[in-house]
């Protein structure tokens, strides 16, 4: 196959999504939804339900010093959703500080009353 997922989104809203089981990935621009699927079903072993694709358009910059622009940013980038029950588990954020930031209030708590 040939590389059409280039890396996945790494941010806060795509945590929140992938609570959900919907991932971001920056794609070729070539990449058509039936390729990234298959990509995404045979590199992280998971079953892929839909895809949706978004196209940004690059923005001009200018250069320090010069009174030349260039282009910045853009490209294309796959929403995947995954079938229900299914993780990429690389990707995944640890869930395991939520339930540690419970339990250090209470210990606090416990302290002050002593």
């Amino acid at each position: 196959m040939n590389q059409v997922v280039k890396k996945p989104i790494l941010s806060e809203k795509a945590y929140q999504l992938m609570k959900n089981g919907i991932y971001s990935f920056v794609v070729t621009d070539a990449a058509r939804k039936e390729n990234i699927a298959k990509e995404i079903a045979f590199q992280f072993g998971v079953k892929v339900a839909k895809v949706n694709i978004a196209k940004s358009a690059p923005k001009a910059k200018r250069i320090a010093k010069t009174r030349k622009f260039a282009k910045v940013g853009g490209g294309k980038k796959a929403i995947v959703f995954l079938e229900k029950g299914q993780i990429i588990a690389a990707l995944a954020p640890k869930q395991e500080s939520k339930s540690k930031s419970k339990k250090e209030p209470d210990k606090k708590e416990e302290k002050k009353g002593k």
